[in-house]
């Protein structure tokens, strides 16, 4: 039996992706922070639920080592978790907020792939995903700089790790995700979503099944000679 970790497992693209991997009979690892209702109507004997803070160096490495501990061997790492804290304008972002953001955005997936290689180099296979966002391509706005400079650092550490990676036969690769319908925009008050919208070349927003779709396929022996690239998924954009 397959298996996969996913970060940020509860809501939006995380748990689209847990029921995508569910369905094709994977064990599936489901990481959440403080959340997890919609996991835990998911009735299924091969979903293990993982509470952590992604903030905190021992908790992020403990997800791996236990993992480990119970299973000796992880097909698949999605690093999808993500902080985002909307302002209203530039002056409202603080020193701590913007820490936070690099500690769960940047810092917990190059710990989390760190351990993963690790463990699994002696496998001499493997496969993790990083998502990110198209933000990176306009730089964002002024206000989400934060998350923007966190996700422009994944993309390119997803491209050095690769290198790294690849002499284990690990494939390392990271989807720039586009404008998905999930709570993150639905709740932006701060962004004016119609007008967001329209920018989008397809004229519509992404469903999170669809972006879960790519990250299932990427984990796929069908793609099999993809390491060190950046997909974007984004509707034209």
């Amino acid at each position: 039996m397959k298996t996969v970790l996913i970060t940020g497992a509860n809501s939006g693209i995380g748990f689209s992706c847990v029921r995508a991997f569910l369905n094709e009979g994977y064990k599936v690892y489901a990481h959440y922070h403080n959340q997890k209702d919609n996991l835990k109507s998911l009735e299924n004997d091969r979903l293990i639920l993982i509470q952590a803070d992604l903030s905190q160096e021992i908790e992020t490495k403990k997800i791996i080592a236990n993992i480990f501990d119970d299973t000796k061997t992880l097909d698949v790492l999605v690093n999808n978790a993500a902080f985002y804290k909307r302002v209203s304008t530039f002056d409202k972002i603080s020193v701590k907020d913007f820490d936070y953001t690099m500690q769960v955005n940047l810092h917990a997936p190059f710990l989390l792939s760190k351990e993963y290689l690790k463990y699994m180099k002696s496998h001499k296979k493997g496969n993790i995903i990083n998502i990110s966002s198209i933000g990176v391509k306009y730089g964002g706005s002024p206000n989400s700089i934060a998350y923007t400079v966190s996700k422009s650092a994944l993309e390119t550490m997803t491209v050095s790790f690769a290198k790294e990676a690849a002499k284990y036969n690990i494939l390392v690769n990271a989807l720039r995700v586009g404008v998905t319908d999930t709570d993150i925009h639905l709740n932006a008050d701060n962004k004016n979503m119609k007008k967001r919208i329209e920018m989008i070349p397809l004229g519509r927003m992404a469903f999170p099944e669809e972006i879960a779709d790519y990250i299932l396929f990427l984990s796929s022996d069908k793609c099999c000679f993809s390491t060190g690239s950046i997909l974007t998924i984004a509707g034209g954009e």
